[in-house]
């Protein structure tokens, strides 16, 4: 269904990824049901994120999610390695962590799984790409291209849970505010002996930037590096990448374990910025996930804070809804102070690999760790 019957809903949610789900279900489980989502229709395309950590459990349940996640049968992961700040691996065990080690996830079924458990809770789901929003009234007007043609909306409140691009507030021209960006070079490689592999993630700094692999479900694994926007493209084609992974010590052996097959298409690209919002609230609208503040995918947080976020943003509409002076004023709070310590830890995860003072990609993130 491309348009929903009613063109006035009480809260709008453009985008049906891990943040607008996590929204949609929070604020159903808050007793608000005039809300429905709205995704751009490419909700089946890989994702990056393959990893969630055991820390998020507590938010899968409070989403009531977790028969969910268990029937899909995720991966556990046991851990992670590393070859950072010096040449000798390090381990880190996830059995210290009370949550465990965390998964690696079957991101379109995880993805899948949001989307129902929302519809289930009572919000309904359109396909439609946002093409124009504007004040009116105390709300805001909504224009979507969808598969039967364009259709109008009217909100009381729109929640832009769009990702990086924050589709709703470019219209309404909220400035972001950005500290880097680097770009993301992945594949996916399907693997003839996928338990060759340990189910860890793996992560190799080398000279152009980082790596990054783990084995997912159904026998696979995701390879990435990520580097500069302007060196990016000597990575582009398969051959380059492909000879690029041939160069690491850790990343490239632990995959080849595996046998993996498909190396022969190029990698896909992404762009990961740092950066925030300069308000992430205000009349009518709020902003989660990337759409929000986005973090160095060094970190690993993207989909914790997703689901943070959206039950964080419910929390704010419940609140406002219920007369609470200051409530999204403090959902705001929150999410300023945790970009500035994600900002802080990821300077400080940078300034521990020093082996390549002169390489333009370390340099650039000293001179940033040092700021």
């Amino acid at each position: 269904m491309s348009g929903p019957t009613s063109s006035r809903v009480g809260v709008a949610i453009v985008g049906a990824g891990p943040a607008g789900c996590a929204t949609a279900i929070a604020l159903a489980r808050h007793g608000i049901g005039d809300v429905t989502l709205f995704e751009a229709g490419a909700g089946d395309g890989p994702r990056i994120g393959e990893t969630i950590p055991g820390a998020a459990l507590p938010l899968l349940s409070r989403l009531g999610l977790m028969d969910r996640f268990v029937a899909r049968g995720h991966l556990p992961a046991l851990g992670s390695t590393a070859v950072w700040g010096k040449a000798e691996p390090h381990h880190s065990d996830g059995f210290a962590n009370p949550f465990g080690g965390g998964w690696h996830l079957d991101r379109a079924g995880f993805d899948a799984d949001l989307r129902a458990e929302a519809q289930a809770a009572g919000v309904p789901l359109h396909s439609g790409r946002l093409r124009m929003m504007a004040p009116e009234g105390a709300g805001h007007r909504l224009r979507f291209e969808g598969a039967d043609g364009p259709f109008e909306v009217t909100a009381g409140l729109v929640v832009d849970a769009s990702g990086v691009r924050a589709a709703a507030l470019r219209s309404l021209k909220v400035a972001r505010n950005s500290v880097d960006a680097i770009v993301f070079h992945w594949t996916l490689l399907a693997l003839t002996e996928p338990e060759a592999v340990p189910a860890r993630t793996f992560l190799e700094a080398a000279p152009d930037g980082w790596w990054y692999a783990s084995r997912i479900p159904g026998s696979r694994a995701v390879v990435g590096l990520a580097t500069d926007p302007d060196a990016g493209g000597r990575f582009a084609d398969a051959a380059a990448f492909r000879a690029a992974l041939a160069g690491t010590r850790l990343i490239g052996p632990e995959i080849l374990r595996g046998r993996p097959e498909g190396a022969d298409a190029p990698p896909r690209i992404a762009i990961a910025p740092t950066a925030i919002l300069s308000a992430v609230a205000g009349p009518g609208w709020l902003a989660v996930g990337d759409a929000a503040a986005c973090l160095d995918p060094l970190l690993s947080q993207g989909l914790t804070r997703a689901l943070e976020d959206g039950i964080a943003a419910a929390d704010a509409i419940a609140g406002a809804r219920a007369g609470e002076d200051g409530a999204l004023r403090a959902y705001q709070d929150r999410v300023f102070a945790r970009f500035t310590a994600g900002v802080r830890l990821r300077a400080a995860f940078y300034a521990t690999e020093a082996r390549w003072p002169d390489a333009r990609f370390w340099r650039r993130r000293q001179v940033q760790a040092a700021a």
